[in-house]
């Protein structure tokens, strides 16, 4: 701003001295003055046009740099050679100047003198803003530990610490309550593993007699224990006290009834029923026919084996004995053979069992199942009933 003003001023100054020495040189030619005065007069008219005036070099010069500071006041966790660094001298020039030692103790809001030729010091980088808490609180359980706990609600473990005004080192019990930053993320609770789906109950019901106990009374009845509490929402160390009415899932039947079904049937297919009755509650699996475990084909092999008759151990295959039954109009007996075609879409046979009666049948029935005494399906769904013992 100052080099813009002088050089207007300048400018101006210069216009008026030569409009000044031109008059001067009109009146000279005017006046007759002598040829060596009008030689200095012109010389001195190129000089001032061929110029500017200047002024000193110190006119221009650079603004000043700030004074350095010539006291500084002690902060908290102050030292001398930080101080030192922080002015931009020499410790020793600061001691010296303030008459003090290596040793000497300076505590906050001590004024001290800064040499003269100090540096300004450089400004403290910004302290980081502390991580807020959130509205989010953890309880410790038993096993937690503080790294745990943040990486599981995705923060940084020095936020975690930092919220709560804790350390690494800080025990933390279980029951104890945590703040969480604000940019924690509560971890999505375990979904509890979906339960089968319970048998449903039937008409059936049972009384509870004394001595009765909820395992023996399911395998009275031959259905799973976790059947019969699905159905009574029970566990299985509930209480049951005689008297109380039970509720008994599909496929349950009365003892006595099969019982005495499966002893008053004589001949070859008593012996067929009564094997395969016996088996009742041994696990399914696959292209097995005993003695511990069975499939459906399986059961029926292992059953008849008993009269000497070996059988395929194939269900699609096993239709092919015997004679046909017409179970829309002649009652099943038992021993018979009952088929299903059990596959969606498909017309193929891929189960089989055998009568016990004109109601009920056994079965192995499916994987991660058991052999069963169940009712015998409706007619509808029934491909075919085989009759191997006349």
């Amino acid at each position: 701003m100052r080099r813009k003003v002088f050089a207007a001023l300048s400018w101006y100054f210069t216009r008026i001295v030569k409009n000044s020495l031109r008059f001067l040189g009109h009146r000279a030619e005017t006046n007759g003055m002598s040829r060596i005065h009008r030689a200095l007069l012109a010389a001195s008219l190129s000089a001032v046009s061929l110029s500017t005036l200047t002024l000193p070099a110190t006119a221009f010069a650079a603004d000043p740099a700030p004074a350095a500071p010539t006291e500084y006041v002690v902060k908290p966790g102050d030292s001398l050679a930080g101080i030192a660094r922080k002015v931009g001298v020499a410790l020793p020039e600061l001691l010296s100047v303030n008459n003090l030692t290596v040793k000497s103790l300076i505590l906050p809001g001590d004024k001290l003198v800064v040499p003269v030729d100090a540096t300004a010091p450089t400004p403290a980088a910004a302290t980081p803003t502390a991580p807020a808490a959130g509205a989010i609180v953890y309880t410790v359980k038993a096993g937690d530990y503080l790294a745990g706990i943040a990486a599981s609600n995705k923060v940084s473990l020095a936020d975690l610490l930092a919220v709560n005004n804790i350390t690494a080192k800080t025990v933390i019990l279980p029951g104890r309550q945590l703040a969480l930053p604000a940019n924690a993320v509560a971890p999505q609770a375990d979904q509890p593993a979906a339960t089968p789906a319970a048998a449903p109950a039937t008409g059936l019901a049972y009384t509870v007699k004394s001595g009765d106990y909820l395992a023996g009374i399911a395998s009275k009845h031959k259905v799973k224990l976790s059947d019969l509490l699905a159905v009574n929402k029970l566990k299985a160390t509930s209480l049951i006290l005689p008297g109380a009415t039970l509720a008994m899932p599909a496929g349950a039947v009365e003892p006595g009834v099969i019982s005495a079904a499966v002893e008053t049937t004589a001949g070859a297919s008593g012996v067929v029923v009564a094997y395969a009755y016996a088996q009742v509650g041994k696990p399914y699996r696959f292209f097995t026919a005993g003695p511990s475990t069975f499939d459906c084909s399986g059961l029926v092999k292992a059953a008849y084996a008993n009269i000497g008759m070996d059988l395929v151990h194939h269900s699609a295959s096993q239709v092919g004995y015997g004679t046909p039954v017409n179970f829309w109009s002649d009652p099943i007996k038992a021993g018979d053979l009952i088929f299903m075609a059990t596959r969606a879409g498909s017309p193929e046979i891929s189960h089989v069992g055998i009568a016990v009666d004109a109601t009920q049948w056994v079965h192995a029935t499916r994987p991660g199942d058991t052999v069963r005494l169940s009712r015998i399906p409706a007619k509808g769904v029934i491909t075919a009933v085989r009759r191997l013992i006349p």
